[in-house]
């Protein structure tokens, strides 16, 4: 963190992000400026792409897998935690805004409509603000979020226990795997070796450290590949279920509807506008 800054900031760029899953204790917002993938924040799996913006709250897990034929991923970063942030500015009467929002990002937020362009756009341009500017310009953001409500909750769910540091990695290395394999029939002992368990002690170590089965999580990173290719592939719904690891329709329309409400058709129709 700069020394002249209650807030720190960074730019990131690469072909992948590669950044593991992870949480810490600072809230964060994050701007994907290029690339596309899949974010994974808590129990929860959304496709990304350029002008995803989010904040997270203190200690929710988090990590933006890139998809594989991606060229370029970039990102700004912006991490403060809220009881040093401005010197205890959040605590004034005048920010009950910021603050109701920043209890919302506990579960995470996804900000949504014009601010998410001028978020982008202000804070492409903080290192060349004096440290004042720089705190009001991003003051001002969050204020903009909460009063309009462009955003939409996330509502993810952390585990309850404290996982400790090779459990993290652990994680990380089969969330990757089942990333970057979903497409393909995918059973638990395959991925149970990744971790470098049997089957069953696996089985109890993701319920453990996700709250969900591996299968749970499996189908629902299927569902984030097919929505994302709901929106850019003009292939059948049929054709887009099996691209995304289904071997049954009927499953497919099931699962989409119960977890997004909506029908894949529907789906379509929203992300054409």
């Amino acid at each position: 963190m700069p020394g002249d800054s209650s807030f720190a900031w960074k730019e990131i760029s690469g072909q992948h992000f590669t950044a593991p899953f992870h949480h810490h204790p600072e809230i964060e917002l994050t701007i994907i400026t290029a690339g596309h993938g899949q974010r994974f924040v808590g129990d929860t799996v959304e496709p990304f792409q350029a002008g995803d913006v989010v904040i997270l709250g203190s200690q929710l897990p988090h990590a933006w897998f890139s998809e594989a034929r991606c060229q370029q991923s970039e990102a700004i970063v912006v991490q403060f935690h809220p009881e040093t942030f401005g010197g205890g500015v959040l605590k004034a009467p005048e920010l009950g805004n910021v603050r109701e929002l920043l209890q919302l990002a506990t579960g995470g937020l996804v900000i949504t409509g014009h601010i998410a362009q001028e978020m982008k756009q202000e804070l492409s341009s903080l290192s060349d603000l004096t440290p004042l500017f720089r705190l009001t310009v991003f003051i001002e953001l969050l204020e903009k979020v909460a009063t309009r409500r462009s955003y939409r909750c996330l509502k993810a769910q952390a585990p309850e226990e404290t996982v400790s540091l090779v459990d993290r990695k652990r994680l990380d290395e089969v969330l990757r795997y089942i990333h970057m394999h979903h497409r393909r029939a995918l059973a638990l002992p395959e991925v149970a070796k990744v971790a470098g368990l049997g089957p069953e002690s696996f089985s109890r170590f993701f319920r453990r450290v996700t709250g969900h089965t591996f299968i749970e999580t499996l189908i629902q990173i299927r569902l984030a590949s097919a929505l994302a290719l709901l929106a850019e592939s003009p292939e059948t719904i049929a054709a887009v279920a099996f691209a995304s690891g289904f071997e049954d329709l009927s499953n497919f329309n099931r699962q989409f509807r119960r977890t997004y409400g909506i029908t894949p058709s529907e789906a379509r129709r929203r992300a054409a506008g």
